[in-house]
């Protein structure tokens, strides 16, 4: 009798099992999307009223190209084509030194002989500093117009007030305490404050230097650099790495350096879920999944790992895209597909650099569904056995 409910029992189960894997399979749980739901879920849409909410790339040889090509963030954009350095310029607050020489004795600045020749004299006047309203004040010569004009055209116009009252007079003006010509860098610096521009024209890492350099590392720290109403944000690393975003500094920029480390987040069938924080100035896309252990070989599909970023839209334009569709600041919603069955793929990986807030995601492959399925059945038919034994027992 027993045997009998054997032989009926398994065909039963196995009536059960193809039920499950026809239907039952997409109630289990899983990590996240298929492979096919996030590919059809970026098709363009039968309804052109309709718009796909993110666009899937494959990512390819052309793909990483133009990601390498157009590089996201950055000062020289904004900043490149300004001329940086210091200003000729004088400005209120600045200190000069004005001397004054006559020809001869006997006219009003005579109280000291030069010795370069017969009675040539000359005076030098206490340090003048450009008040508010932009003059100095020369005896005799009244409040002269200095904000704004070298220190050549100062002296000429000193001189030109002294002509008809001054024995051939000359005049030679200098500056002698800089306090228009400065760049604030403060923040994460070892000693912050406003420092003078040199002459021979000064860029941000001359600034940061002149503060007692960086704090933190180069790969953890945001350089934000505003002039007027404009601002601009570049990783540390990044102006070391690229000269072209080392930007010339001018009078009145503000320099801010501030601690910021990136992160990447990994999700789905990967070796480990988590948020990892960017140990390098630069990551690639395999370094990125190599730190999160890899795929997961009991469940990932290796031709469904996505990358999905918010994009540069000249990247997008680059990539050939068009969408209606809006994003955070003008970026446009990008997901990269990256097939590691593809042995060229883990080459292409490496030219992919990863950004602050990426997120990877390992999709499930569709032979996980019946696994776990068959494994649930499993532990119910255990069960069912454990307890007919049980039963078999109590009854002897």
């Amino acid at each position: 009798m027993l045997k009998s409910r054997s032989r009926f029992r398994l065909p039963v189960l196995g009536a059960i099992c193809a039920v499950g894997l026809l239907g039952g399979c997409s109630s289990l749980p899983n990590a996240g999307p298929k492979t096919a739901d996030i590919v059809e879920a970026g098709q363009p849409p039968a309804d052109p009223a309709y718009v796909a909410p993110y666009d899937v790339v494959p990512i390819s040889d052309p793909v990483v190209s133009a990601l390498e090509r157009y590089r996201v963030g950055g000062l020289a954009g904004s900043f490149g084509g300004v001329a940086g350095g210091r200003s000729d310029a004088l400005g209120v607050g600045d200190v000069l030194a004005v001397a004054i020489y006559e020809a001869s004795t006997g006219g009003l600045f005579g109280s000291g002989d030069l010795g370069v020749g017969v009675g040539t004299k000359n005076v030098q006047l206490p340090p003048q500093q450009i008040d508010q309203s932009g003059y100095i004040s020369i005896p005799f010569a009244g409040r002269i117009r200095a904000a704004g004009r070298t220190t050549a055209q100062v002296g000429a116009s000193i001189r030109a007030a002294l002509t008809a009252k001054a024995i051939d007079p000359q005049v030679i003006v200098t500056l002698s305490q800089n306090a228009s010509n400065l760049v604030t860098v403060s923040g994460e610096v070892g000693q912050g404050g406003r420092f003078p521009l040199s002459l021979r024209g000064d860029r941000i890492l001359d600034a940061i230097a002149l503060a007692g350099g960086p704090r933190g590392g180069a790969h953890e720290t945001y350089v934000r650099l505003t002039r007027g109403s404009r601002t601009g944000v570049v990783r540390l690393s990044t102006l070391v790495a690229r000269p072209e975003e080392n930007v010339g500094v001018r009078a009145g920029d503000d320099i801010f350096l501030y601690r910021k480390p990136d992160t990447f987040t990994v999700l789905g069938a990967s070796g480990s879920n988590n948020t990892i924080a960017f140990d390098q100035s630069r990551m690639s896309l395999v370094e990125a999944i190599g730190k999160a252990r890899g795929l997961d070989d009991d469940r990932a599909d290796a031709t469904g790992v996505f990358l999905f970023r918010y994009e540069d839209p000249r990247v997008y334009a680059a990539l050939g895209l068009a969408s209606g569709r809006g994003g955070r600041g003008g970026a446009v919603p990008v997901v990269y597909q990256l097939d590691l069955k593809n042995p060229q793929s883990l080459l292409l990986a490496q030219r992919v650099e990863l950004r602050d807030k990426d997120v990877i995601y390992v999709s499930s492959a569709a032979s996980t569904d019946a696994y776990k399925f068959l494994r649930l059945i499993g532990a119910g038919v255990g069960i069912v056995g454990a307890g007919a034994n049980a039963a078999r027992i109590a009854g002897n």
